[in-house]
């Protein structure tokens, strides 16, 4: 079933009401001109009873002029006696006769039943024929009756006339009303309709969908602000929820990925465990054999070891919260260094400002072995006479750590993947060697994003690779 338009909806009762109005306005105008005029014809009716009567109590003899100016013309008001109406006149006795007439033959509409009962009584009436005529009578001083009659003829057309122009004037009122209603409803619902049809293209998933401004009365525009409001709301929820599914996404897929690279990278030390185990129960080691077994179970079994640990630190958070002195921090992972590679050309530069100190809020433990992955890392992965520099500067709100190699760099396209856990740099290293599991970075970026910091890593001018750790100060300060 189609439903009518908001237009259509706001057209007919108000048309309806409109209409009705006009009618009951034309009813009450003709019946108010018709008593006006039936009041006219009495009042003429009277005068002409009042003053037109004989002395002897017989009627007045027709006059030309007004009635009631006892025969005389009123040459004020005279009129041409075509356009006037000459009042019927008759005196009647008690038993309806009539004794006189005037004009002669005027009393034909009265029947012979309706003059014996008006010749006693002293009544004002309208009489229906064709045409209709309005009598008045008065008893005279003798016991006759005076009776006078107006046609309304005049009166009838003029009623009709009346009516006519009532029926076109109202019509063509009701086509006035019908257009300005049809425009006002319109002007009305447009703003609704532009409304109804943005709710539809949303609901549709056109989310883009603009509202537009918001137009018309007060409560359209309301609507249309309410409308706009809800729509922004939405697109973040839904912006918000999608953001929310594809983390979940990527959660799952670097979950699975870190389960399939742990469970590998366990499965190498366990293998060889289980493989010098099973030679030595079978009896298939001598005294030497025995010997390199044992040093390779305690290698395989301290690799295995440094990677649970690297694996707890990874899902471990600290509760220890204190200030932090990275220059401190840099400064005792350079000796560090320097003292597990004393062949290696390692450098600090400490930029030292009092006004912003290298300051911050966290686990002195956790930032240390940050910077000392870094520092080793850089170590590790270039030629034992490639130099190394440590440095720490500050701006207004941060402190930068920095650590500089000059070797072979990394490669763009895998940069980003570098702080992901069991990534390595270097693929063709083989996986059965001592190097790392590929946890160092990834606990690197941990600890940066648990201290609200980030860690990035970037070419070195002249070749090399530069890894920034950025952490918020304890205290901002403005640098003069």
């Amino acid at each position: 079933m189609t439903r009518p338009s908001l237009r259509w909806v706001l057209l007919w009762p108000i048309l309806a009401t409109l209409t009705l109005g006009a009618l009951a306005l034309g009813v009450y105008v003709e019946r108010s001109v018709g008593r006006d005029l039936i009041a006219t014809i009495n009042e003429e009716l009277n005068r002409a009873l009042t003053a037109g009567a004989a002395p002897n109590g017989g009627p007045a003899r027709p006059q030309p002029g007004r009635p009631g100016t006892d025969g005389a013309v009123d040459t004020d008001t005279e009129v041409d006696s075509d356009q006037r109406q000459v009042p019927v006149q008759l005196l009647l006795t008690p038993n309806g006769e009539v004794i006189e007439e005037s004009p002669a033959g005027s009393a034909d509409f009265l029947s012979v039943d309706l003059l014996a009962s008006l010749s006693t009584t002293e009544v004002g009436r309208t009489m229906d024929g064709d045409p209709r005529y309005q009598v008045r009578t008065a008893m005279a001083r003798n016991g006759n009756t005076a009776l006078v009659a107006l046609s309304l003829e005049q009166v009838d057309n003029s009623m009709a006339s009346l009516r006519r122009n009532l029926i076109v004037g109202g019509l063509g009122l009701v086509v006035v009303q019908a257009a300005v209603v049809w425009l006002i409803a319109g002007a009305v619902a447009r703003p609704v309709t532009r409304m109804s049809d943005v709710a539809h293209r949303i609901a549709t998933g056109e989310l883009e969908t603009d509202v537009g401004p918001a137009e018309g009365p007060r409560e359209t525009a309301a609507l249309a602000t309410d409308l706009s409001q809800m729509l922004t709301r939405l697109r973040a929820t839904i912006e918000v929820q999608e953001a929310a599914a594809a983390d979940a996404t990527r959660a799952k897929d670097d979950m699975e990925r870190f389960i399939a690279d742990a469970s590998h990278e366990l499965r190498t030390p366990l293998t060889a465990l289980k493989g010098y185990s099973d030679l030595y129960q079978n009896g298939m080691l001598d005294d030497d054999g025995v010997k390199r077994a044992m040093s390779r179970i305690g290698s395989e079994s301290e690799r295995l070891t440094r990677l649970v640990v690297d694996l707890l630190k990874l899902v471990r958070t600290s509760e220890v919260e204190e200030s932090v002195d990275l220059a401190a921090i840099t400064s005792a992972v350079c000796h560090d260094v320097r003292a597990a590679h004393p062949d290696r050309d390692i450098e600090i530069n400490i930029v030292d400002d009092q006004l912003a100190p290298p300051t911050v809020s966290g686990d002195p433990h956790h930032l240390h072995q940050a910077v000392l992955n870094l520092a080793a890392n850089a170590c590790h992965h270039t030629p034992a006479s490639t130099p190394v520099e440590l440095g720490v500067m500050t701006d207004e709100q941060s402190v930068f750590v920095s650590v500089i190699d000059h070797g072979p760099g990394v490669d763009p396209a895998t940069a980003s993947q570098l702080f992901l856990p069991f990534t390595r740099g270097d693929e063709s290293r083989s996986r059965a060697s001592h190097d790392g599991a590929g946890l160092g970075l990834a606990l690197v970026h941990q600890i940066a994003e648990r201290h609200q910091g980030s860690v990035v890593v970037t070419e070195t001018p002249g070749g090399g690779a530069t890894f920034t750790i950025r952490l918020p100060r304890s205290v901002a300060v403005t640098l003069q």
